[in-house]
């Protein structure tokens, strides 16, 4: 049986954006329990910014700075296309192998709000994504993994020690 993304993402609940909902207080079935918390779910560098305004921009942009993400279904070579806008300046597209997700989260109607988070030489800007998830009050974590790039993160994977390691 051959299974397209739309339906996958039904039969797993994320075609009905069950994971990124409306405000708490609007829904229906209200649970003061449960709270809305921001997470980041993405932060890489803009891709193909080289064709692209972000050269105009680059001396005006700065970490911190709103992005807007646009979905681009008819992309002639990425049906997962989403491109990366600031102000009235195109950037460039986020890369193909990690738009996926992404992607089919917009086409469901989630709500993602991008930001620069770090800008280096001329074609090194890099964006976070964040988006709102329901979580149980009582599993609330005070840990701020999420603040912090992912190649900033400190574990066992990203440390420099990995390599050292001996498998017993």
């Amino acid at each position: 049986m051959k299974i397209d993304r739309k339906e996958f993402l039904k039969v797993i609940g994320l075609g009905s954006a069950n994971l990124i909902l409306p405000p708490l207080a609007a829904q229906p079935n209200y649970n003061p329990h449960l709270l809305s918390q921001s997470i980041k779910i993405y932060d890489n560098y803009i891709k193909g910014v080289q064709y692209y305004d972000l050269g105009k921009c680059m001396k005006l942009i700065k970490p911190g700075d709103k992005v807007g993400l646009k979905r681009f279904a008819d992309h002639k070579y990425d049906r997962f296309a989403i491109g990366v806008e600031w102000e009235k300046y195109f950037l460039g597209y986020l890369p193909a192998y990690e738009n996926i997700v992404l992607a089919n989260l917009m086409d469901a109607g989630g709500k993602l709000e991008g930001m620069i988070t770090s800008k280096g030489s001329i074609y090194e800007v890099s964006i976070g994504i964040w988006t709102e998830i329901i979580i149980n009050s009582n599993a609330a974590t005070s840990e701020k993994l999420n603040e912090l790039p992912a190649d900033k993160v400190d574990d066992i994977y990203r440390s420099n020690n990995f390599y050292d390691i001996k498998v017993r």
